[in-house]
């Protein structure tokens, strides 16, 4: 009988450029990601990536994707994304995860997206917070600090980053103001 071997990818064949806005609500957070793949070698049939603690996928869709599923390996979660077969050259895949907002905390450490089997992996991300929530940048790692307005985050209260590579880590100082009332 004939041995079927399927060749896991060599990460050198996978770069990835992703847009990201992240919106930081009194109860919930959404991370929106539009990611592009670069895939320079047939034969790759699926991706993955871990599933950011507390988050759920709202939705993933793209071109090449032929279904989704969730595993757990090892106590972690992560998403498998099975693609359609010609997957060479550039494929594009937009992303939605959901969950609830971190409560009574000061500092956060900002969910991170990130493809198990890209070598390279930049991108932007625009950090949105809702009204009575101010954030500012505690700690950072493979990230850079930008103008929210160059990345489209005009919000009031907007943070944006580049991420530089794909083991970036950010830490977002969270204070929550009081409501208040202006008599007119």
């Amino acid at each position: 009988g004939e041995l079927a071997v399927r060749v896991a990818p060599v990460a050198s064949e996978v770069r990835v450029i992703s847009k990201q806005v992240l919106s930081l609500g009194d109860e919930r957070v959404v991370l929106a990601a539009n990611f592009a793949v670069e895939i320079s070698r047939a034969g790759l049939f699926q991706l993955s990536f871990p599933l950011p603690d507390g988050l759920e996928v709202e939705s993933l869709t793209g071109p090449a994707l032929h279904h989704w599923a969730e595993l757990t390996e090892e106590g972690k979660r992560k998403i498998v994304l099975h693609l359609n077969g010609k997957t060479i050259g550039t494929q594009t895949f937009a992303l939605a995860l959901s969950g609830a907002a971190p409560t009574d905390v000061a500092e956060w450490t900002l969910p991170r997206f990130e493809l198990n089997e890209a070598a390279r992996q930049t991108g932007e991300l625009v950090v949105r917070p809702t009204t009575g929530i101010r954030l500012r940048t505690v700690n950072r790692q493979n990230v850079s600090e930008t103008d929210p307005r160059t990345l489209g985050g005009n919000g009031q209260g907007a943070l944006a980053f580049r991420l530089l590579q794909r083991d970036w880590n950010l830490v977002l100082g969270v204070e929550k103001l009081d409501p208040w009332v202006t008599g007119q």
